[in-house]
C-alpha cells in the first residue's frame, strides 16, 4: 500500500510527480467536469487545486488536499487541523487511537471516514438494527392489504386463487439498511486498508436480505431519522458522504474514484460558528447564530454576514469569517468596507 500523496490548497500538481500518472490525470478530469469544474483547474499536463481540501482516491493513488493558512508546518500539522475541524463540524470522534492511526505512514484521511462509518455499522448491529414499516407489492394466496389492479390484472388472470396486493410490512429491510450496505460495498472494495476492507467484508451478512434501492441526492435527502433510529445519525451522515461521492467504473475501463471534499471557507466558517457556540452554551441571555438568508442591501443587490451575535435577541456582533492571513498584520481595506457595510445594515455595536 503505497504513501498518501499529500498538497495543499492552490498547489499544482504535474503528470510524473509522486507517482501522478496521466491515467489518474485523465479520470480526475472527468470527475472535475461532472462536478462543475469546481474542485481544480487543469493545465495540459497538471492540476491546480483550488479552495476545496479533503481527499480523493483514485485507483491505488490517495491524494490529500489539505489547508495551508501560511507557509509553516509540515503536512502532519495540516493534516491534523483538517481531521480536527471536521470533527468538530461534523461531530466526529476524534481519539487518541484515531490520531496514533494516522500518523501510520500509510494512513489517510480517507481511512478515518472509512474506519468510523465501519465501527458506527458494528455498533449498530450490536444493538440489534431498527425496524421500519414500507409498503411493498406481492402476489399473495390471501387477500392482505389492498388489491393492486394493474399487477393483478396482468399476472393473475389464469391464476384465480391469488391475489397481487400492496401492503405494509415492518422489518429492516428500509432505506437506510440500504444505503449502509451500499456504503459498506463501496469501502469494501475502495479501501487501500486491508483491515478496514475486511471489516466491512465481515459485517455484510446483516443486510443480506436488504433490496438495493436507487439512492439518489433527492431519495436520500428525504431521509427522516425518527425517535426509534437516533441512533443511526452519524452512520447514516458518513454514509451519505461515501455514497454521493463515489464514482465508480460505470463504463468498464475507467478508474474508480472516491472523493470527499469540503468547500474551505465554508468549513472554516462553520467551525468558528460551532467554537463560539460551545463558548456560550450555558450563558443566559447571548445566543449565537450562523446567517443562512442574504438581506436586501440595495437595489437587488444582498449581503450575508457568517455569525450574528445576539444579547436579548439583539444583534449585537457581527462576524465575518476569512481563512488568510491578513498582509503584514493589517485587514484589507475591502474587509474593512464589508464590515461596516454589516454593521450599518444590522444596526449592530461592533
Amino acid at each position: 500500500m503505497r504513501e498518501p500523496l499529500s498538497v495543499f490548497e492552490y498547489e499544482k500538481l504535474r503528470i510524473g510527480e509522486r507517482g501522478f500518472k496521466y491515467v489518474h490525470y485523465e479520470r480526475l478530469l472527468k470527475w472535475n467536469e461532472a462536478n462543475g469544474f469546481k474542485y481544480f483547474s487543469a493545465g495540459p499536463n497538471s492540476i491546480t487545486f483550488a479552495q476545496y481540501v479533503g481527499v480523493i482516491q483514485v485507483g491505488d493513488l490517495v491524494i490529500q488536499v489539505l489547508p495551508k493558512a501560511d507557509r509553516q508546518g509540515t503536512t502532519g500539522k495540516w493534516q491534523k487541523a483538517l481531521i480536527e475541524m471536521l470533527s468538530l463540524v461534523h461531530h466526529l470522534p476524534l481519539t487518541s487511537t484515531t490520531e496514533s492511526h494516522l500518523h501510520k505512514r500509510h494512513s489517510s484521511i480517507l481511512d478515518f471516514f472509512f474506519d468510523l462509518f465501519v465501527s458506527d455499522v458494528q455498533g449498530l448491529v450490536r444493538r440489534g438494527l431498527v425496524k421500519q414499516y414500507h409498503r411493498i407489492t406481492s402476489n399473495q394466496l390471501a387477500l392482505k392489504g389492498r388489491i393492486n389492479w394493474p399487477g393483478h390484472l396482468r399476472e393473475n388472470l389464469i391464476r384465480k386463487e391469488r391475489f397481487h396486493v400492496a401492503h405494509q410490512v415492518y422489518d429492516t429491510d428500509h432505506i437506510l439498511h440500504a444505503l449502509l450496505k451500499r456504503a459498506l460495498s463501496i469501502v469494501q472494495d475502495t479501501a487501500l486498508d486491508p483491515l478496514i476492507a475486511s471489516r466491512a467484508q465481515d459485517i455484510q451478512w446483516v443486510f443480506e436480505d436488504v433490496q438495493d434501492r436507487s439512492l439518489t441526492a433527492a431519495a436520500l435527502k428525504r431521509i427522516h431519522l425518527g425517535r426509534k433510529a437516533q441512533a443511526y445519525a452519524r452512520a447514516v451522515q458518513l454514509a451519505k458522504m461515501i455514497v454521493l461521492d463515489h464514482a465508480p467504473d460505470i463504463k468498464g475501463g475507467q478508474t474508480r474514484l472516491l472523493g470527499l471534499m469540503f468547500e474551505m471557507n465554508v468549513l472554516y466558517e462553520r467551525v468558528v460558528l460551532k467554537l463560539l457556540q460551545q463558548a456560550v452554551r450555558n450563558h443566559p441571555v447571548v445566543t449565537i447564530t450562523g446567517t443562512r438568508n442574504s438581506t436586501v442591501f440595495w437595489a437587488r443587490q444582498t449581503i450575508r454576514p457568517d455569525i450574528i451575535i445576539r444579547q436579548h435577541g439583539v444583534p449585537y456582533h457581527i462576524v465575518d469569517t476569512k481563512w488568510k492571513l491578513p498582509k503584514a498584520g493589517k485587514p484589507d481595506p475591502h474587509d474593512l468596507k464589508q464590515m461596516y457595510a454589516y454593521n450599518l445594515q444590522y444596526k449592530t455595536r461592533h
